[in-house]
């Protein structure tokens, strides 16, 4: 019974040594919903019921074009210019973000950004309680 203490201890100093796991912050979306012709590079876009993402929250960070059409990849040759964006720009501005800060009077829940990310109020209209506040964006897309 000792043995199985002691290790129980041990596990829980292994975790505590560790940290959490990561919030998922960063991790590869790809939105549900894509407009036709792509999305505009002047906006950026909120998908608050993301499967892929343990944050339940995919970004499009003012990217333009369809994130699903990679440009020397399966870009069709008949694509209007703008429409497929290179795998780099895709990687760079499309990702799982969590909010950071919520507008006052919210009951939403806020995480911490990780390091290279930046707190950034990407919504701001709507309800309290819907999707506007900021929201963690990588500091080296911010232009």
């Amino acid at each position: 019974m000792k043995h199985l203490h002691l290790l129980s201890i041990a596990s829980l100093w292994a975790l505590y040594a560790t940290g959490c796991e990561a919030p998922g912050v960063g991790d590869p979306c790809i939105p549900e919903t894509i407009p036709p012709g792509g999305f505009n590079d002047q906006e950026s876009f909120i998908e608050t019921s993301s499967v892929q993402c343990r944050t339940r929250v995919c970004l499009v960070y003012e990217l333009k074009g369809d994130p699903t059409m990679i440009l020397g990849e399966n870009c069709p040759p008949s694509a209007p210019p703008g429409l497929c964006p290179m795998r780099e720009e895709v990687e760079e501005r499309v990702y799982c973000t969590c909010r950071c800060k919520a507008p006052e009077g919210s009951t939403a829940t806020t995480c911490d950004c990780p390091e290279g990310y930046s707190c950034e109020e990407l919504v701001t209209v709507g309800l309290a309680g819907g999707a506007r506040g900021h929201y963690c964006v990588k500091r080296s897309s911010i232009r």
